[in-house]
C-alpha cells in the first residue's frame, strides 16, 4: 500500500514528537513517502524536508511573528505548493496552530485529508477555532484526556485520545540529584534573549550563599552554544560564568538529576513533571503580547502542568521578569523544606495523570496510535485498530 504524507511541524518539540510517529509509519508502510516542514529529528527518521523548521519556524508571540513574517510567508508558500502539486493522501499537522490551521484550509480546498496531532489548545483560549477545525480537519489526535469531551460538546466527534507523548517516558525516579540549577530558556532566539539573562542573574545571586551550586543551561538543537556564551558574558561575572555548563542533549535526562530548575513556559514544563524536577515556570513577552493575552486568554495559570493540576508550579510572567520574585521561589526549591516537598508531591500527581491507563490508552504506544490514525485518515477507514500493540 503506497502512501503519500505531508507533515507540518513548526517547532523543536513538534519535530521530536512527530519523528517518533514517522519511524513507526515507515516501519508499517515501507513505501510511504513523507515530505514537508519539520526539523533534524524528522529528517533523521526519513522525512524529506522542504522547509527546515529550525531555521524558518519557531516563532512565538505576536511581535515575533511580525518580525519573522517573511520567513513564515515563504514557508507557507512552499508548503501550500507541495500540497497542491504533490497531492498527498493526508496532511499531518503538529501543534504550531496559527500556521497549521491556515495550511489545513489549503488542504481542504485541494481535497486532501487532514489529521491534527497535538491540536490547538482551544479549551484554553480562542475556543472559536473549533469551528475551523470542524470545517478543515478530518480527525484529531488529542493528547489530553478531557479533549474529546470538549470537542464533542461543540459538535465535533472525530477526536481520539492517543495519550500524551511524554507519558511513555514516565519511569521510576531516584533521589540522586546534584546541587545544580537547570535552566531552559527555549528554542526561539527572541525568547532566549528575554529569558536567559534574568535566569543567569538569579543563578548568580543564589550562588552567593550556596558555594556548591552550579548552573546548567540546556541548549536547544537549533541554538548555538557560542551565541549563548556571548550573550551570557554581558550578564555574569567571570567567576559565575565558570560555574555554568552548556548542555546539548536530552533535556529530560538533564532534569532527572538537577536539584531545581527555571523553565520557560511550554512543553518542557511537562518534561519537568515527568522528571520530578522542582521548578519555576517563566515567560517574558512583548507589551503587545501581554495586552492580547490578558484580553483573550481566560486562564489564570498558563503552564501546562498547572492546567493539568492547578497550583502545582510557580509562574513568573511579565514583559520584564521580576527577578526578586523568581529568586525567592527558586531558592525555596533548592533548599530542603515544605515548598520543595509540596511541589514534589504535586508533580507526582501530574506524572500519574500522564500515565492514565498506560498500556491501553495512556502514555505508552502513543506513536503507534498516531501512526494508525494517519493511515485511517488517509484511507477514511473508521474501523482502524487503535490499540497500537
Amino acid at each position: 500500500m503506497s502512501l503519500r504524507v505531508v507533515v507540518s511541524a513548526g517547532e523543536v518539540s513538534g519535530d521530536r514528537h512527530l519523528a517518533r510517529v514517522v519511524s513507526v509509519l515507515r516501519a508499517r508502510v515501507p513505501d510511504v513517502e513523507i515530505r514537508g516542514m519539520a526539523g533534524a529529528e524528522c529528517a533523521a527518521a526519513g522525512v524529506e524536508l522542504l522547509v527546515d523548521c529550525y531555521r524558518t519556524g519557531a516563532t512565538m508571540g505576536f511581535g515575533d511573528v511580525l518580525r519573522s513574517a517573511g520567513k513564515i510567508f515563504s514557508s507557507f508558500s512552499t508548503m501550500s505548493r507541495l500540497i497542491k502539486e504533490w497531492r498527498p493522501d493526508v496532511l499531518v499537522l503538529v501543534d504550531y496552530p496559527d500556521f497549521n490551521m491556515r495550511l489545513a484550509k489549503v488542504a481542504r480546498a485541494a481535497g486532501v485529508k487532514v489529521l491534527y496531532y497535538i491540536p490547538p489548545k482551544v479549551w484554553a483560549w480562542r475556543a472559536g477555532r473549533v469551528e475551523k477545525i470542524k470545517k478543515y480537519v478530518d480527525s484529531v489526535a488529542a493528547i489530553f484526556p478531557f479533549e474529546p469531551a470538549f470537542y464533542e460538546k461543540r459538535g465535533y466527534g472525530n477526536v481520539t485520545y492517543v495519550g500524551h507523548p511524554l507519558g511513555d517516558r514516565v519511569e521510576s525516579l531516584t533521589d540522586l540529584r546534584d546541587q545544580s540549577l537547570l535552566m531552559l530558556p527555549g528554542s526561539r532566539r527572541s525568547e532566549v534573549e528575554r529569558i536567559l539573562p534574568p535566569m543567569l542573574r538569579v543563578f548568580e545571586r543564589l550562588a552567593v550563599n550556596r558555594s556548591a551550586l552550579t548552573g546548567r543551561v540546556v541548549v536547544a538543537p537549533n541554538m548555538s552554544i557560542e551565541w549563548l556564551e556571548e550573550l551570557s558574558r554581558g550578564v555574569l561575572k567571570q567567576e559565575s560564568l565558570s560555574r555554568i555548563s552548556w548542555i546539548k542533549g536530552d533535556s529530560l535526562e538533564e532534569m532527572k538529576r538537577a536539584g531545581a530548575g527555571i523553565l520557560k513556559s511550554g512543553t518542557c514544563n511537562l518534561e519537568g513533571a515527568v522528571a520530578g524536577l522542582p521548578f519555576v515556570s517563566v515567560y517574558s513577552g512583548s507589551n503587545l503580547s501581554k495586552v492580547i493575552v490578558s484580553s483573550l486568554v481566560p486562564l489564570k495559570e498558563y503552564s501546562p502542568v498547572n492546567i493539568l493540576r492547578p497550583g502545582t508550579v510557580r509562574e513568573v510572567f511579565g514583559v520584564t521578569i521580576d527577578e526578586a520574585e523568581l529568586e525567592r521561589h527558586v531558592g525555596a526549591l533548592l533548599d530542603q523544606g515544605a515548598s520543595r516537598d509540596e511541589m514534589l508531591e504535586a508533580l507526582s500527581e501530574v506524572r500519574e495523570s500522564l500515565m492514565v491507563e498506560k498500556g491501553r490508552v495512556g502514555g505508552s504506544n502513543v506513536p503507534e496510535r498516531v501512526a494508525n490514525l494517519v493511515v485511517a485518515t488517509a484511507r477514511a477507514d473508521s474501523q482502524v485498530d487503535l490499540k497500537g500493540e
